[in-house]
């Protein structure tokens, strides 16, 4: 081998081994953080709600620290030896001849395109987990919305992330698509939230009497933060219907699931015992006290709840 050979020969090894441990570095650095961010999570729900676990809590958390175990796990497995191959590969032409360095690398680049395209998702998921996890774009316990499905994140795979729904159901999205794709995270940051509810009333309302009922049904939520007043706004004025929104602070997603469930029900027994009219998708709703119901006739169920 020539000098010129060797210093290649060394550049490419000392490349590939720095290339490994700082791989290594990295997931391990990942991985820790990932393993204290679990351990600390005291909340694990997107809905407060009774469950057929003993200890739902624990349950949740050894769950997570055996997800993250197992995803760096198989990306260690994973990423070290395809580092090392490379390395390899790279270094190969320098112990070869000019014709058997040609063709190792004719062989070594068909056999790169045939792994590429038949390991292409597999990868791409793989890749995209490690950039989600390091990223902290989600973590175990975090709750989030996706594609309209609201619940909490449960595990991080090497392909897929899981999805606890509220009701329980898991949602299993490829890691690409979470990379790739918008979604709401409620714990990204803290888990504070400004829960709001939206109701509309008819035209001929009273204002300043559904502000002042509005504005006190947050109060009686036990959920309710108290860090500030309750807030009302007239959001929306429409042919049929003053459209309006009551909002108020809770300390977490759970907390605003269950803070506007409330609001909603005191809302519609105060209205009902005061008989002010509401208007309900199409149709305007009045109480008994106040006259007959309106015709229902075309009218559209109502979208599934919100937090």
């Amino acid at each position: 081998m020539s000098v010129a050979e060797i210093v290649y020969v060394t550049v490419v090894l000392a490349a590939g081994a720095y290339a490994l441990v700082r791989t290594l570095l990295l997931l391990g650095i990942t991985r820790r953080l990932r393993l204290r961010s679990v351990e600390e999570r005291k909340r694990f729900e997107s809905v407060r709600t009774g469950t057929p676990l003993d200890d739902p809590k624990t349950v949740a958390r050894e769950r997570g620290i055996e997800s993250i175990e197992k995803h760096f796990s198989v990306l260690r497995r994973l990423l070290v030896p395809l580092i090392v191959l490379i390395t390899l590969l790279l270094a190969a032409p320098a112990f070869l001849g000019d014709s058997s360095a040609s063709t190792a690398s004719m062989f070594g680049a068909v056999v790169a395109v045939v792994l590429g395209f038949g390991l292409r998702p597999y990868l791409e998921n793989a890749v995209a987990g490690l950039v989600v996890s390091s990223s902290r774009l989600v973590r175990i316990g975090d709750t989030v919305r996706v594609d309209d499905w609201y619940g909490t994140i449960e595990d991080v795979t090497a392909t897929h992330t899981t999805i606890k729904v509220w009701d329980w159901r898991r949602y299993l999205v490829p890691n690409s698509r979470m990379l790739q794709s918008a979604f709401f995270n409620y714990s990204l940051f803290d888990s504070f939230q400004w829960a709001y509810v939206e109701f509309f009333v008819a035209p001929d309302a009273d204002l300043d009497e559904v502000r002042e009922i509005a504005v006190a049904m947050p109060l009686r939520s036990r959920h309710f933060s108290g860090r500030e007043a309750p807030a009302f706004w007239v959001i929306g004025i429409e042919k049929d219907a003053i459209r309006c929104w009551v909002a108020a602070w809770v300390d977490t997603p759970s907390d605003a699931w269950a803070l506007t469930n409330d609001v909603r029900t005191e809302l519609l027994r105060e209205f009902r015992r005061r008989g002010i009219p509401l208007t309900l998708q199409r149709h305007r709703w009045v109480p008994e006290s106040a006259g007959t119901l309106g015709d229902t006739r075309g009218t559209e169920p109502p979208a599934p709840p919100r937090p």
